[in-house]
């Protein structure tokens, strides 16, 4: 029962912490965007890490190992984050940073946990290491299931209390100050269960099953490389240019052999197909990853780097350290599955050192991808309507900017070049997309239409949701209203209120205009005023297409409307 409520109440403060990181009281730190992203990943890691290790070697020492795994981690993603701009969310800008941070949160873990149960001079077991890096995945998943499925309950339990016009649920889950920390605390008493019956729920039967894919894909992957043999190499590349397939391969063969191998000898494969199936698996995977490097050095010198291929040739690479020893390893004979465990052991620190390096000027993909651009094309090895321009403006970060700099001052001698400059920053959605949003959108009669350069920020911050972002409720009644006043004084000019009613939630945001771009400044909350009947924002959209609005004085400027008064968070 202790652990179940140290579980639940670690798993609660993660949810506040998250919570906070939406509603903003961070904001009085006066953060910029590198310090509010290292701040997210340091709470991220250091709540993901403990609640692993909670269970297993205390709470003390799972806290201590946390902190020291969760501030380098932070730094370094501080440090990778001054290669980008403050027009985006930094997490949306390096997807490649974050799965180097991914890795160095999560690898470290098991090598903690044996360092502080069994001693440092054995933190390289590789039974304890294999034994808690399988049960943390295993026991994160069943926790995560559980999560689902008690969200699932609270969901039919709500509508079935709404058919009797009981909408209590839904208007308490609906809050984001309620919701994260029950989901964290239902994730933490999920974690202690599952801990708590490491016997019946362990990774042993999952990895029983995953062992039987070795003879299929040993096969798959011979047929493979037996049609790349038969048929010329130049049309094997052409007809097979996607290498992420071949490395995703790559990397479930490492998997399987892993796997295949176990803790120790003795629970390693028996059956003679298995065994046979991971031996070869493990003497063909180093020319699977030959020919995958062969194909992206290909597209390298043809097309030049991109940060995409910086990540695949780094993956190549650790991939070929693996392959090279468990091919080595197979060959020596006897004991090959002890030195393929070593290597496991070898290959996880080297990884640790490259998800390191990725994070600091040593690779900067970036930089090498925006040279690497320029280069080509000043030694007209590519044409100017290949380059990636639009790419390099609004994904490559800094590197990418300072590259449409230099091309900007290449272009006055070259036509082409410019024309391919002139046509500018692509759209976020397609025009008829924009029109869409600006009719769906809701303003006061006498206001006028809303900024293009807004909308464009408002259909970029929508993500996947773009697409029905602002779409009419069925009964053709708007969901999205928009109102532009000077309801924050201490930053010039207008802002922009954005109203939205959702299926079960209200969501209010306040946008301001900075150098030209506009930028979410913070968030609005509905204060309901007496005789108004509940906090829903549909009353308040529908006011503000009549014109029934005030903006009033509330310490700062809020909207009244609907029977409502809407304020914006302090930032």
């Amino acid at each position: 029962m202790h652990s179940r409520l140290q579980h639940s109440l670690l798993g609660a403060l993660a949810g506040l912490f998250f919570w906070s990181l939406q509603e903003g009281p961070w904001d009085a730190l006066a953060l910029d965007p590198r310090g509010f992203f290292a701040l997210a990943v340091l709470g991220t890691v250091f709540f993901g890490a403990a609640l692993a290790m909670l269970g297993e070697i205390g709470a003390r020492k799972a806290l201590g190992a946390a902190i020291v795994i969760a501030v380098p981690v932070a730094f370094l993603g501080w440090w990778d984050a001054a290669a980008f701009g403050p027009e985006r969310p930094i997490a949306s800008q390096m997807r490649f940073g974050l799965l180097a941070i991914f890795v160095l949160a999560t690898v470290p873990i098991p090598f903690a946990m044996v360092s502080l149960t069994r001693g440092r001079g054995h933190w390289a077991d590789y039974p304890e290491l294999f034994t808690h890096s399988w049960n943390i995945v295993v026991r994160y998943g069943a926790a995560w299931l559980f999560l689902g499925l008690v969200w699932l309950v609270l969901f039919l339990s709500s509508r079935l209390l709404e058919s009797v016009d009981i909408d209590i649920l839904r208007v308490f889950f609906r809050r984001a100050e309620i919701a994260l920390p029950l989901s964290g605390a239902i994730l933490g008493l999920g974690l202690a269960v599952v801990t708590e019956l490491e016997e019946m729920i362990s990774p042993a039967l999952i990895l029983r099953l995953l062992r039987l894919l070795l003879p299929a894909v040993v096969i798959v992957v011979a047929v493979f490389l037996i049609g790349l043999v038969l048929r010329r190499v130049q049309g094997a590349a052409g007809d097979f240019p996607e290498t992420e397939t071949l490395l995703a391969m790559a990397v479930a063969a490492v998997t399987l052999i892993s796997i295949g191998v176990e803790r120790e000898d003795h629970e390693a494969v028996e059956a003679p197909v298995l065994r046979l199936s991971a031996r070869g698996l493990a003497l063909i995977l180093p020319v699977m990853i030959a020919v995958a490097l062969w194909i992206e050095w290909q597209r390298i010198v043809g097309s030049g780097w991109t940060p995409a291929r910086v990540a695949e040739f780094v993956l190549t690479a650790l991939l070929a350290g693996y392959g090279t020893g468990y091919a080595l390893s197979t060959l020596s004979g006897r004991n090959w599955m002890e030195r393929v465990r070593r290597v496991n052991i070898a290959m996880a620190l080297v990884l640790l050192t490259a998800a390191l390096l990725w994070l600091t000027p040593l690779i900067a993909p970036y930089k090498i991808a925006t040279r690497s651009q320029i280069a080509l094309y000043e030694e007209g090895r590519i044409e100017a309507a290949r380059l990636p321009v639009y790419a390099m403006e609004t994904e490559w970060g800094l590197a990418g900017q300072a590259g449409i700099a230099r091309l900007q001052a290449l272009a006055d001698r070259d036509p082409a070049l410019a024309a391919v400059l002139s046509r500018g920053k692509a759209p976020v959605e397609s025009d008829a997309r924009l029109t869409s949003l600006r009719e769906d959108i809701v303003v006061p009669p006498t206001a006028e239409a809303p900024p293009e350069a807004l909308l464009k920020t408002l259909l970029q911050d929508a993500g996947p949701r773009a697409a029905s972002l602002c779409s009419p409720h069925a009964d053709g009644r708007p969901s999205c209203a928009l109102v532009r006043a000077d309801f924050l004084p201490d930053l010039p000019g207008d802002e922009a209120m954005i109203i939205r009613q959702e299926d079960y939630s209200g969501v209010i945001d306040l946008y301001a205009e900075r150098n030209g771009n506009w930028q979410r400044a913070s968030r609005g909350q509905p204060v309901v005023e007496t005789g108004a009947a509940r906090g829903e924002l549909d009353p308040v959209i529908a006011a503000i297409a009549k014109g029934a609005l005030e903006i009033v004085p509330s310490g700062i400027l809020g909207l009244r409307a609907g029977g409502q008064m809407i304020l914006p968070l302090s930032r």
